[in-house]
């Protein structure tokens, strides 16, 4: 299934301006209180003393001696936790960076496990003409009500998005309302607050601050309005017994029914998000309205309609150009199904003018119930009418005889799988008449089959090109000249920067490395991030070994690309984690964290595609001295891809568990071409799992580990797979680790949010019908089962971790729950973590850093 787990470091938004969340996921919540099991660090470190708190069962339900294995877990628990608190530390996650002016805002995400919640912080690096220095300020905290920070093209204003609450007071009495969301728009660069637009509840709901998918905010060219993405309101209701209304329309015991009262949602993390619409506001005037010359457009949620996202203005001003959903109104999705981490739902490309509303919106003091109608701006188009999936539209600036382009990503045909290989096309777009001339539609770079089908002779990592596998472009992905598209793809096991000529197409990878001024770095986790004034570009750089750094390509970087100079913008300290532990003075060369990594390519015999299982092998020091233990670790989605990023769980397993690391990206992963990622569909639980232990042997037989002490963690499918291996390989995986796992997909398939994947995974493209909804026949479930974890219990014997987020709806709990007795009653050796505040991440921070505590231990006892 669409997992959390492909990951756990943020990936930067789409949009060039920084995005404000709580947590590491990218569709953040507010982390609740912590529950039962989310002890604080000083109590975690406590943890053997207190014998109640552990739900640690054995062959059947006898509770273990809180002290086992002796005093080793008391010897040992305090400094797994200062070892945890130090990978965390110094773990780099940027939620968003932009440069206006000559200075790059960088804002970091910080673990605060003492509050059980993330911090923001404001790092403002003032690029000099020297490219061996930079200025970088010391960070600012920022308020947990800004949401987001928009700066305008020029940069000359800055538009704050906060989120207040209402509080009505009477006396001594006060009394919370609700919240608001408001504009406060900031001149002179910044610096100045000049007005402060509140956004009338009465109007819509929440404003969309998912930038990483749903969600959108952006300036007009003239820099006089806003666009912004927010939740449709419901229409009023009222209980049956309520009294007689006060003259507005409400609808009479209507505030239980879906449709009404209630929304239906998109599963997973959108459990609020119903129906998006578009709306505008002068940033002077202070006048809103909702663009409704858009598809779908009806005054109340009920009957469906389309989510409307991703909104920017056209070069002209006179147009809105968005993402639209199908929710309903286009007959292609009779249920909502989950839309977190899942690439494939149906969308389209659309614009609509805004001339006339933007006229209204200027008068100063109009009256808001003389708004502007569908029919004083002429009615929206739809620019990719005959595209399955079209997603992320993006400007170039002005060009030839008053032209621009409009670059987006597309996939015609679609897939059924939740993610896949897109492709990128371009249109021309009339700056004098204002609209997109669709039939100068070209296709620069289409779907890849197979790495190297174009013909392209460059390889990143011993891989030739496999197509684009890119979930949103840059705002500013244009170069300054007009020449290419710069974005980030997944090649492999690697993200990597490549250029894109607007003539013919041609792919060309941007090899640098920001830790050396010599070579490249063919194996970093490399993203680009925005274009500065002067033509050079900000960059990311991440190894497993090594936390993101933050760097700068030179305006020359596109003229030869296959080797180019860096710089180092900022190589950030690290942010203590929690008061249970201090930081010692930094140390951020590689030999300090403790071990190194290789990419790995293993070509299988088996299986119809022949390209290569793609690993990730983390060696702790003294690998290769001695032999030590082996933890494989596939992902989850299935169709996602682990990276060579930073991640500290794992980096906390490998330095201080001494344990060797094996991510297996296996046929499925996104990455590797279109072919290889849909040959997993109807072979999940066979091939996927052969590929693992392929990787597996392939390591063994390098003699590096030992062949006695395997074994395996995953969340999601990658829970899926860890099940599947110690049943159907039980000799071969001793100890096993899982966070929310598949194990029975017949009895998920009527209550998962995706029950899509329970179909395609189980039988192939094609079988599940996206236009009806229905529950399996008896013959289907009988299939389901087959391909399950469930269906090789009876082999397993390796002690399993379990560990639920109990407000998961990508997989139920009751999957977790259900093996966990199965194994107790089989007297296998397993232990349950509940977590009650978490859904499918378990990324509410004290979670998360109890989770892999536990499972460290849990490896430190059996392996």
């Amino acid at each position: 299934m669409v997992s959390l787990w492909a990951s756990s470091v943020v990936v930067i938004a789409a949009a060039n301006y920084i995005i404000l969340l709580p947590t590491v996921s990218s569709f953040y919540r507010s982390p609740a209180p912590p529950s039962l099991h989310h002890p604080s660090a000083s109590a975690i470190s406590n943890a053997p003393r207190r014998r109640h708190s552990l739900a640690f069962v054995d062959n059947g339900g006898n509770e273990l001696d809180a002290t086992w294995r002796g005093t080793a877990a008391g010897m040992t628990s305090s400094k797994d936790v200062e070892a945890y608190h130090d990978v965390v530390s110094a773990a780099v996650d940027f939620t968003s960076i932009y440069v206006r002016n000559g200075i790059v805002a960088a804002t970091r995400s910080v673990r605060d496990i003492d509050t059980n919640a993330r911090r923001q912080f404001l790092y403002n690096i003032h690029l000099l003409s020297s490219p061996r220095r930079s200025i970088v300020s010391p960070p600012i905290e920022l308020s947990t009500k800004i949401k987001a920070r928009i700066p305008s093209p020029s940069g000359s204003k800055v538009a704050v998005l906060v989120e207040e609450e209402i509080v009505l007071t009477g006396g001594a009495i006060k009394q919370s309302e609700g919240k608001r969301y408001v504009f406060e728009v900031w001149t002179n660069g910044g610096h100045r607050l000049t007005n402060r637009v509140v956004l009338p509840t009465e109007r819509h709901g929440p404003v969309c601050t998912d930038f990483a998918w749903f969600g959108g905010i952006g300036w007009s060219p003239d820099e006089s309005a806003l666009v912004y993405s927010a939740e449709v309101n419901k229409p009023k209701t009222k209980s049956f017994f309520a009294g007689p209304s006060s003259g507005v329309d409400e609808i009479s015991g209507g505030q239980h029914v879906l449709g009404a009262g209630k929304g239906e949602d998109w599963g997973e993390k959108y459990s609020s998000t119903a129906l998006l619409g578009l709306f505008c506001v002068n940033v002077e005037t202070g006048n809103i309205a909702r663009i409704e010359n858009v598809p779908g457009f009806t005054s109340a949620s009920e009957g469906g309609g389309y989510v409307l996202g991703q909104p920017i203005f056209s070069p002209c001003g006179t147009s809105v150009v968005y993402t639209g959903w199908d929710a309903g109104a286009g007959g292609g999705m009779p249920r909502r199904l989950g839309a977190v981490h899942c690439y494939h739902r149906p969308c389209k490309i659309y614009s609509s003018r805004v001339t006339e509303l933007l006229r209204r919106l200027a008068i100063p003091d109009h009256p808001p119930d003389e708004r502007a109608t569908p029919t004083d701006d002429a009615t929206f188009a739809c620019i990719t009418p005959n595209d399955r999936l079209a997603r992320s539209p993006r400007f170039s600036g002005l060009a030839r005889e008053g032209l621009s382009k409009l670059a987006y990503l597309c996939n015609t045909r679609g897939f059924d799988t939740h993610g896949g290989c897109m492709a990128l096309h371009v249109v021309d777009w009339d700056v004098t008449m204002g609209y997109a001339m669709t039939e100068s539609r070209t296709v620069l770079v289409d779907v890849v089959q197979t790495p190297g089908e174009r013909g392209d002779a460059m390889e990143v990592s011993g891989i030739r090109f496999p197509g684009l596998f890119v979930n949103q472009l840059r705002d500013d992905c244009f170069s300054p000249d007009g020449k290419h598209i710069v974005t980030t793809t997944e090649w492999g096991s690697v993200n990597k920067i490549v250029s894109i000529s607007l003539v013919d197409g041609t792919i060309s990878p941007i090899n640098f490395d920001l830790t050396t001024s010599e070579g490249f770095n063919d194996g970093a986790c490399q993203q680009f991030i925005c274009f500065a004034e002067d033509g050079s570009a900000i960059v990311t750089q991440a190894e497993p070994n090594c936390p993101t750094l933050l760097g700068q390509l030179p305006p020359t970087f596109l003229d030869d690309a296959s080797k180019c100079s860096s710089s180092l913008l900022a190589d950030m300290s690290a942010i203590s984690s929690t008061s249970f532990s201090s930081l010692e003075p930094d140390r951020r060369t590689k030999a300090a964290i403790g071990y190194r990594y290789q990419l790995l390519n293993t070509w299988p015999e088996h299986g119809d595609i022949r390209v290569p299982i793609g690993s990730i092998l983390l060696l702790p020091e003294g690998a290769g001295e001695e032999k030590l233990p082996l933890i494989v670790v596939p992902h989850g989605g299935p169709h996602a891809c682990m990276s060579t990023s930073y991640v500290p769980s794992y980096s906390f397993l490998c330095k201080n568990g001494r344990y060797t690391i094996l991510h297996v990206n296996f046929r499925g992963s996104t990455g590797f071409g279109q072919a290889a990622l849909e040959s997993l569909a109807g072979t999940a639980g066979t091939l996927d799992v052969l590929d693992v232990v392929a990787a597996t042997r392939s390591v063994i037989d390098t003699g590096l580990v030992d062949l006695e002490r395997i074994g395996i963690c995953g969340g999601s499918h990658g829970g899926f797979l860890a099940g599947h291996c110690i049943g159907q390989h039980p000799d071969l995986f001793k100890v096993a680790a899982m966070r929310n796992p598949c194990t029975n997909i017949a009895s998920m398939v009527t209550s998962t949010d995706i029950p899509d994947w329970c179909y395609v995974e189980s039988f192939g493209p094609g079988h599940y019908d996206f236009s009806h909804f229905r529950a399996p026949s008896k013959k289907e479930v009988g299939v389901m089962w087959d391909k399950s974890p469930i269906a090789h219990l009876e082999h397993v014997k390796a002690p399993t971790l379990i560990a639920l987020g109990m407000k998961d709806r990508r997989v139920p709990p009751s999957q977790g729950i259900e093996y966990y007795h199965a194994l107790r009653a089989m007297q296998v050796p397993t232990k349950l973590l509940v977590y009650d505040d978490c859904d499918h991440a378990i990324d509410l921070v004290m979670s998360e850093a109890d989770y892999w505590i536990n499972t460290k231990r849990w490896f430190d006892q059996y392996l």
